[in-house]
């Protein structure tokens, strides 16, 4: 099937929104994947099996791959993996629950690396939705049990938070560009060069075959590939401040997941699920909608 010609039925918002359900599912089979395999090798096997799978779809259209598309894809992959190891590396000394804390500042940087690098100012309810989200986000990770010290840890997070906002810039700057497949094709194949680097290098590398491995690997794989695709394709459209405010949706679906699974989800948690998907609906289609509904009546 021709990937380009399928993402055309669909709008951008809701192809990112597909993304982050797929983000939000993955944790179970990552944390699955971790009890028979060590953390790089398991990020690194991701990656080179998507790029191998990138190009599979890609076909023909490998020769057809120009330098932008290398640069880009340089850029992006980089960002891509120093979030991944800085976080995994700072996870290391610090809670679980303080490191996806920390990890949620990619929210509210974003729009500000968009003022600092460009001068761009968000619009108004695209502003107000990313402080509502990043709002709601908060109160998923409940910020009542968390303390911040300082730490080398902590601040690596911060770090890593620093390069998903930048990822989500250098997409949304490329993307115009690029070709999305061979944007994606790019990104994984840096990413999986630059993960199995850090694996060599610093991993105790370990790994115990089975079948359930297999298929989380299979499956993560499939995912990275679609993700980086339809990320690539609907940020032609989208801006990085639009984006990442659908992007914080990822933690309510990996929550409602957990719930699904027998997970318990409190009042706080819950209320923040309900912000974070009603800044998302009001910021990101309800000006749509209201833009449509004049130009209806015009019409009439």
């Amino acid at each position: 099937m021709e990937i380009g010609k399928s993402l055309k039925h669909i709008s951008p918002e809701w192809g990112l929104v597909s993304v982050c359900f797929l983000w939000g599912s993955s944790f179970i089979l990552i944390a699955t994947a971790l009890e028979s395999i060590s953390p790089g090798l398991l990020v690194t096997s991701r990656f080179i099996l998507g790029a191998l799978l990138t190009a599979l779809i890609m076909g023909k259209e490998l020769k057809n791959i120009t330098r932008v598309d290398w640069m880009g894809g340089l850029w992006a992959g980089t960002c891509i993996f120093f979030g991944y190891f800085l976080q995994t590396v700072g996870l290391q000394t610090i809670p679980s629950s303080i490191s996806a804390f920390l990890t949620a500042l990619y929210v509210p940087f974003v729009p500000l690396l968009q003022l600092i690098l460009f001068r761009k100012v968000p619009e108004l309810t695209v502003g107000l939705g990313i402080a509502v989200a990043f709002g709601g986000m908060l109160l998923i990770l409940d910020p009542t049990k968390l303390s911040f010290s300082g730490s080398f840890g902590e601040w690596l997070t911060i770090a890593s938070a620093l390069a998903c906002a930048l990822e989500i810039i250098v997409i949304g700057k490329f993307a115009t560009q690029c070709n999305p497949k061979a944007f994606c094709l790019t990104q994984l194949t840096v990413v999986a060069a630059w993960s199995t680097a850090y694996t060599i290098a610093f991993e105790d590398v370990y790994v115990s075959w089975n079948p359930t491995l297999i298929v989380c690997i299979a499956i993560l794989a499939g995912m990275i590939a679609f993700n980086q695709i339809v990320i690539n394709w609907a940020q032609k459209t989208v801006s990085p401040t639009k984006a990442v405010l659908i992007y914080t949706l990822e933690p309510v679906f990996a929550g409602i997941i957990g719930w699904l699974v027998g997970e318990k989800i409190g009042l706080m948690a819950a209320f923040g699920g309900v912000l974070v998907v009603a800044s998302v609906i009001i910021s990101s289609w309800l000006p749509r909608y209201i833009q449509e509904r004049k130009l209806a009546c015009k019409k009439e």
